[in-house]
């Protein structure tokens, strides 16, 4: 009898850039966001202040007028007051949760 290794799908955190500044409260906001949805799902965070040369490079390569801007995987989500329902309603079907 041969018995077959159980495969077990293994998912990838979902990778979330957050580009903020400092007293910004739609930053404040989205982190708070984030800090909830990671608890749920599969996310990894990475935080980038807008005024290094890789902020300041993120916010005009997406011409995004004031902070925060939320990338997902790379791509641009959004920025300002970020939608709660929207992310988690993204993050959910990207998770398969």
């Amino acid at each position: 009898m041969t018995v077959e290794p159980i495969q077990v799908e293994t998912r990838r955190p979902i990778s979330i850039t957050i580009v903020d500044a400092t007293d910004c409260h739609y930053c404040e906001r989205a982190h708070e966001l984030l800090t909830g949805l990671r608890s749920r799902l599969p996310i990894e965070i990475t935080r980038i202040h807008m005024e290094s040369p890789e902020g300041r490079n993120l916010i005009a390569g997406h011409r995004v007028p004031f902070p925060p801007l939320l990338l997902v995987d790379g791509r641009y989500f959004g920025h300002g007051r970020i939608s709660k329902k929207k992310l988690e309603r993204e993050l959910t079907v990207r998770a398969g949760a």
